[in-house]
């Protein structure tokens, strides 16, 4: 399976739902085609030169970089042609935004699809290959669908749940365990979907009866796997040597063999590559993986709300966002997703990868416990790495080099001690992964994350207030809203300034004068209160609207100075006026006469 493919996929997909939508077009219809043209027709032209001017032994590494760049028309037509909005001039697209992905990923097949019959072209002149373009883009359409399928089935489900299914299960699909949900739906469609799938999708027939498959599945049996059926796998027009297990229950599992290996390895030397691809099945690999993509999910979305709360209550990162106001939305909008893209990158090319090169590892093991040497599995690498053209010193961030494997299992035959040294090097491993992963899933409950949300909220709403201004577009109610986020975390001197300068706006809002007041009067530090402030203030709001709150606002101001008998009085009308929160009221009359029976006014300053 092409691993390298279905991560530049991911990155497909991120950047996809990651553009930006002004609701206007750069561009007129005419135009954005014109241009649209003009770009994939460089698009073929270089990677056509490219392949075509590359020497035979640096072929493949040029297709395989090509194929990682074939993101970059992609980020053309989303973030410099404007295409969702395009899109978005067919009726119906805006209602489903789901469609902006199906299309966005449709185009970028058709990059990738120019790209392959490039590289066809090329390596036809090379190898004189025999198989047509047609089938060559159908066979590399084919490896990418197992990853492909998996994502439209469930978007397309999810999608259609959430406007079709009753409330409380679209509430289930919002709700904090939509994760898990979607990773167990996924989990259900690779069981029991993609398996049968993928034995037609990649024109699979059932390996021939005989000897030599009597021999394999006595082999198989006496290694403990369970499947359902041996089948030939014509990779590469038959001309690719390797094998694989899809399917992680036995009822959904297959044995796939190219014919290559058939051809050209001794009955040893094929048990010894089933015995590595039947080693993945016992160690469970597969399941790991699905458990590796479980928690990068999951742990993304717990982690996405706290750390976004945490970045926006740092001033540096404001300060970063005010700089970012007048750079053009493409820009903007390419920074907001290279986080996730370089997570994916960092998660799956290198964390992900050292697990999959140390399973292969573990797997090429498994023929000490099998045939009780390696010298078949040896010989079986030496041949593959000649009849695929040597790539016997090739590396690749999933698999160690053939040169690697041979010299391990070289060395394991003569140090035993070697193999358990891997076995316990690997477990260490998953151990401090899972550790690793349940504190990530638990440290948005350790994290002071509330207290981070109300500086973000204030930082956010100075910065969108400094914008306001730098357009002369200030607003009072902004600035309203400053004074209560300020007041909230005690920057009381803050919280003044907002709601002064909301005042300038508007000298006779009640809501600023009161809300002022009540900070004169109740702020948590004793040396910031202002009593006598406090009460002009109430006093004017009072006089413009007497609402109950308001009215209450005037008593504490009236009691803080001394005049209880007023607080008194004032709290009567108070409630008399409420609507609602009438104990809250009650409680304010209470404390008044008691203070009043007690005799213990407070000094007035």
């Amino acid at each position: 399976m092409p691993y390298s493919q279905i991560i530049s996929l991911m990155i497909a997909l991120v950047l996809i739902t990651g553009a930006p939508v002004n609701h206007h077009l750069s561009y007129s219809v005419l135009q954005g085609v014109m241009l649209w043209g003009v770009k994939t027709l460089l698009w073929w032209l270089s990677v056509s030169f490219l392949l075509k001017r590359a020497r035979a032994e640096r072929q493949q590494n040029i297709f395989e970089k090509l194929q990682a760049a074939a993101i970059l028309p992609l980020i053309v037509d989303f973030y410099v042609l404007d295409l969702k909005d395009m899109l978005e001039l067919i009726p119906g697209f805006r209602s489903f935004p789901l469609l902006s992905e199906y299309v966005g990923l449709a185009f970028y097949f058709v990059y990738l699809t120019m790209l392959w019959a490039a590289n066809w072209q090329a390596v036809r002149k090379i190898h004189h290959e025999e198989r047509t373009v047609t089938e060559e883009i159908r066979e590399r359409f084919g490896l990418i669908l197992p990853a492909l399928v998996p994502y439209l089935v469930l978007s397309a489900g999810i999608e259609l749940a959430s406007r079709l299914a009753p409330p409380w299960m679209r509430g289930i699909f919002n709700s904090s365990a939509a994760p898990l949900i979607t990773l167990a739906l996924f989990s259900l469609v690779l069981i029991f979907f993609i398996p049968p799938m993928l034995r037609k999708m990649w024109h699979c027939f059932p390996m021939p009866e005989g000897k030599l498959k009597d021999d394999i599945l006595d082999f198989l049996k006496k290694a403990g796997i369970s499947f359902n059926e041996i089948y030939i796998w014509p990779l590469g027009g038959g001309k690719a040597c390797t094998a694989a297990v899809v399917g992680i229950i036995p009822r959904f599992r297959y044995i796939l063999i190219t014919p290559c290996l058939l051809q050209y390895l001794q009955t040893g030397e094929i048990e010894a590559v089933l015995s590595h691809e039947a080693e993945h099945v016992l160690k469970r690999h597969m399941l790991w993986y699905v458990f590796f993509l479980g928690v990068y999910s999951v742990v993304v979305y717990r982690l996405i709300d706290p750390v976004w709360s945490w970045l926006t209550s740092r001033e540096f990162f404001i300060s970063f966002l005010t700089l970012l106001e007048h750079s053009p939305e493409t820009v903007t909008s390419l920074l907001a997703v290279f986080p996730l893209l370089l997570l994916i990158v960092l998660y799956f090319r290198f964390l992900l990868g050292w697990f999959m090169r140390n399973f292969e590892r573990q797997a090429d093991m498994s023929v000490f416990r099998t045939q009780g040497h390696p010298w078949h599995m040896i010989s079986a690498l030496e041949k593959v790495a000649l009849l695929s053209g040597g790539i016997r010193e090739k590396p690749s961030w999933h698999h160690y080099s053939i040169a690697q494997r041979v010299d391990f299992l070289q060395k394991a035959a003569e140090y035993p001690e070697r193999l358990i040294a891997q076995e316990r090097k690997l477990n260490r491993a998953r151990g401090v992964f899972m550790a690793a992963a349940l504190v990530l899933f638990l440290l948005p409950n350790m994290l002071p994350v509330k207290q981070w949300k109300k500086s973000a909220d204030t930082n956010l709403v100075q910065a969108y207030i400094a914008q306001l201004k730098s357009h002369g577009q200030e607003n009072a109610r902004w600035y309203i809203v400053l004074g209560q986020l300020m007041a909230e975390n005690n920057q009381y001197e803050k919280a003044a300034e907002a709601y002064t300068r909301a005042l300038e706006l508007e000298p006779d809002n009640p809501e600023i004068l009161n809300n002022l007041a009540w900070l004169y009067a109740t702020a948590g530090r004793q040396d910031f209160r202002k009593p006598r402030r406090a009460l002009m203030l109430a006093i004017r709001a009072a006089s413009l609207r007497p609402n109950s709150y308001i009215l209450d606002t005037l008593a504490e101001c009236f009691f803080i100075n001394g005049y209880v008998e007023k607080a008194i009085e004032t709290e009567k009308e108070a409630l008399i006026r409420a609507t609602s929160n009438a104990e809250y009221y009650q409680k304010q009359l209470s404390r008044f006469r008691e203070a009043l029976n007690k005799r213990e006014l407070p000094i007035s300053s």
